[in-house]
């Protein structure tokens, strides 16, 4: 019988060509993850909290930590939490709206498999997070349904008029459970890819549209407190505009999923759901839960005391401080030596920078030419369309590098741009595809 051999991989992007960010070889702009020079500093925060929870443990004498805990989430952990929410928010956040997860995709797979109908309809951005669509594909029995954008956001025009054909179109099994017929994955909030928020307008409009038409908005919040911009009025989560008090509101039709990997360390594996009472009953009475106890629960702990102790506020303020340096170098190098065939938006917080090649361009030809000659790499912008569109896209992330070497890189690609621009696009006419702009 053969038997295949398993190979030694470290880390999530090893053995991958584009996304193997570890590789020297290749300065790589795709991997929206933190680099070791923010990771080192986890383990003396790490360790200063599970010595904290231990000896609260000890104490106590119960050791409730090692035990299954209840189906929410540890209770000491929504409560920091939701105690460190509303000091970023800057808007109230109830521990019991909340709902503890293993990150956002976990509770974006607890959200499809236990609220939404099984034959229902999911709606996309026509740029979206790539990896979600994956995890949509697993779901044969619902539709994606791609939603155009506008200026690097959804297009709610658009939108209403495609979500209420598909709500006319078929039969979907509803009951006490699947409460909502489809779902719109959005990432509101420092998108990505294209780094743009949704205006305030537009957040009380896309609301409307969900209770208008029984449909559930799934936030993919994980960058929300990523903001580099200080005003008074920041962006608030859409789950702030679907408001109990409003005469329309319908027990919920927004989740906020949010994680600590963009705040913390990807490794946590621990994020929440902030949901209305509506999602919060069917979360809490999930079978998957029940059994399980609470997910991550020893973890939780050692997160409750990092946010007692104020370590994650300290961290969180450290990340957002070179995460703003670095947005500003990559967009002052774009500035300055990006081809004007090419241009971008600058966001005000996240990982990313979505970059708009000329119409016709192949993002995908054009990464493998640049990889091989100047050893630089991006994620190419259709990937991140569930149709395959884009092409004349790249995506940049801030993440993980310092910033000499981010510099470096954002120049040479800007170089590897024009160069492609004059000789492979105007000499051998490589790139005929048609593209699309946002």
């Amino acid at each position: 019988m053969n038997q295949t051999e398993e190979t030694h991989l470290r880390h999530l992007f090893d053995g991958e060509p584009i996304l193997n960010v570890y590789n020297d070889e290749i300065i790589n702009l795709s991997v929206g993850a933190p680099g070791p020079d923010l990771l080192q500093l986890c383990v003396s925060n790490m360790r200063q909290a599970t010595e904290h929870r231990l000896l609260a443990e000890e104490r106590e004498g119960k050791y409730y930590l090692f035990q299954y805990g209840i189906t929410a989430g540890l209770y000491e952990c929504r409560r920091e939490l939701a105690k460190f929410l509303s000091r970023r928010y800057l808007d109230s956040v109830d521990g019991k709206d909340l709902i503890l997860t293993c990150g956002a995709t976990h509770g974006l797979q607890l959200l499809l498999c236990s609220v939404v109908s099984p034959n229902g309809v999911i709606f996309v951005e026509e740029v979206t997070y790539m990896i979600a669509l994956n995890v949509f594909k697993q779901f044969p029995l619902m539709r994606i349904v791609t939603v155009p954008m506008k200026l690097g956001v959804v297009d709610l025009d658009a939108m209403e008029k495609i979500v209420a054909d598909e709500k006319e179109r078929g039969e979907y099994l509803i009951d006490e459970e699947k409460i909502f017929w489809a779902v719109f994955y959005t990432i509101p909030t420092y998108h990505n890819p294209t780094g743009m928020t949704l205006s305030p307008e537009n957040c009380k409009r896309l609301v409307s549209i969900a209770r208008e038409n029984s449909l559930l908005v799934a936030c993919d919040d994980v960058y929300n407190l990523l903001r580099y911009e200080d005003v008074e009025d920041p962006p608030q989560r859409l789950f702030y505009y679907d408001n109990p008090c409003d005469p329309e509101y319908r027990g919920g039709n927004v989740v906020s999923n949010g994680s600590f990997s963009k705040i913390l360390s990807p490794a946590i594996r621990l994020g929440w759901m902030e949901c209305g009472s509506r999602v919060c009953g069917v979360l809490k009475q999930s079978g998957i839960m029940k059994s399980g106890g609470a997910v991550n629960h020893y973890v939780s702990g050692v997160v409750a005391s990092l946010l007692e102790l104020g370590l994650e506020d300290s961290y969180l303020n450290l990340l957002i401080r070179t995460y703003k340096e670095r947005l500003e170098s990559l967009c002052n190098i774009l500035d300055r030596y990006l081809p004007r065939c090419c241009s971008y938006r600058r966001p005000e917080g996240g990982y990313f920078v979505w970059i708009s090649l000329p119409v016709g361009t192949n993002g995908e030809h054009f990464i493998r030419w640049c990889q091989e000659k100047y050893k630089v790499t991006a994620i190419p912008g259709s990937r991140f369309s569930n149709a395959g569109r884009s092409e004349n896209h790249l995506r940049l992330s801030i993440a993980f590098h310092k910033n000499d070497v981010l510099e470096k890189a954002v120049k040479t690609l800007c170089t590897a741009l024009l160069d492609y621009a004059r000789n492979e696009i105007a000499t051998t006419g490589n790139d005929t595809r048609t593209a699309n702009e946002d």
